[in-house]
């Protein structure tokens, strides 16, 4: 096996090869790969065998700053910390074109001396990726390479639905209090809409701003439209508002590649009290990618809970309320895995230590945050 690694790939061919997989996604497309600014930019590996013949691939990031989603009183110390080491990362991946064990062994074994070569070459401190929920054929022999490599494994879940069923009878797989929900936006006239204007996706964009506020989050990064515009002509998202009495109150993103559709983001404004928006549009979307012949939807999910009972009161106060509401669709829990190798443990160590700070100040913002209240009624 050999590698290749390139900053630039054939678009329709990169997609065409990921389409070999049943369990490609969005997130290793070309199109979305490469919505590269100053402080990122994409890499492209290749694996091949003797005859030359593609056997994997695996698209990832080069990150040279933290995410956006920061604080502004906080952003100089931010940047300080970006400055301390690049990172390499990568979203359900790698895709491997083969079901033998043996051959996918040594895939992984020569993606990890790729991986290596980027991080040298690109002065990385951390590279982390995440597996993807659909490749059933991880096991833990597929587990015990990267941790042989050096990764770190921090167990993951996902919830997922197969659209094979008619939509009368995923409608029943729901749990009642979500079927409620919906029926109750609906009685209550709120509107979904599948955005289709660059207009629309703005003030989706505007909503996105309002939403990470009651998250702690001030958007320091200003969101291109362009790129998301091109994502949405292309065809590998879609956009959702919902309306109420005329005011936007919620929208919803999924992405959409190789008839999987994946929930990318959810937002409300909570300027509506009790407001059930967010249940309506997950049915519109699930309804879409039924009516549009799509194969599984993916609700998306988060770290799975740990195995040492004294960490759970940590643990459910950041992801319980998550998962009780995506356990409401009546997905399959689906385990994957989130792989971090660190290059440089004193860099790592200095870059937490100064991104703590930032955390926290969100955390407050967050718990801080005042929704609407119901009058008392004297």
């Amino acid at each position: 096996m050999k590698f290749k690694i390139i900053s630039n790939v054939n678009q329709k061919e990169w997609n065409e090869y990921l389409q070999l997989s049943d369990y490609s996604t969005f997130f290793q497309t070309a199109e979305f790969l490469l919505k590269k600014n100053s402080e990122r930019y994409p890499l492209f590996i290749y694996i091949y065998n003797d005859s030359d013949e593609i056997q994997a691939q695996l698209g990832m990031m080069i990150s040279k700053s933290k995410s956006g989603y920061s604080t502004k009183i906080l952003k100089k110390l931010v940047n300080l910390s970006s400055k301390i080491g690049g990172r390499g990362s990568w979203v359900s991946g790698p895709i491997i074109h083969s079901n033998d064990e043996s051959i996918r062994t040594e895939i992984l074994r020569t993606l990890f001396s790729a991986l290596d070569k980027i991080a040298k070459d690109h002065k990385l401190m951390i590279i982390d990726g995440y597996t993807p929920p659909q490749d059933f054929q991880i096991n833990e022999k597929y587990v015990d390479e990267f941790k042989k490599n050096g990764f770190i494994k921090q167990n993951f879940l996902t919830l997922m639905t197969h659209l094979d069923d008619d939509i009368e009878i995923l409608w029943k797989k729901i749990k009642k209090n979500a079927r409620n929900d919906v029926t109750k936006a609906k009685r209550e006239n709120v509107i979904v809409k599948e955005i289709s204007t660059k207009n629309e996706l703005i003030n989706y964009k505007q909503l996105t701003k309002q939403w990470a506020k009651t998250k702690g989050i001030d958007l320091i990064n200003t969101v291109n439209v362009d790129e998301d515009w091109l994502f949405f002509k292309n065809g590998i998202q879609k956009f959702f508002l919902a309306y109420q009495e005329n005011e936007i109150v919620a929208g919803l993103r999924v992405g959409c590649f190789n008839n999987i559709v994946y929930t990318h983001q959810v937002l409300n404004s909570y300027s509506k009290i009790g407001n059930v928006a967010g249940p309506l549009l997950t049915w519109n979307a699930i309804e879409w990618a039924k009516n549009n012949g799509m194969k599984i939807y993916d609700f998306s999910g988060g770290e799975a809970p740990p195995s040492i009972k004294k960490n759970m009161n940590k643990y459910d106060e950041q992801w319980s309320s998550l998962f009780s509401y995506k356990r409401k669709w009546g997905g399959d829990e689906v385990p994957y895995y989130h792989f971090i190798k660190i290059f440089n443990k004193n860099r790592y160590k200095l870059y937490r230590a100064l991104s703590k700070p930032d955390m926290f100040l969100r955390n407050y913002k967050k718990r801080h945050f005042k929704r609407p209240q119901e009058k008392s009624i004297n």
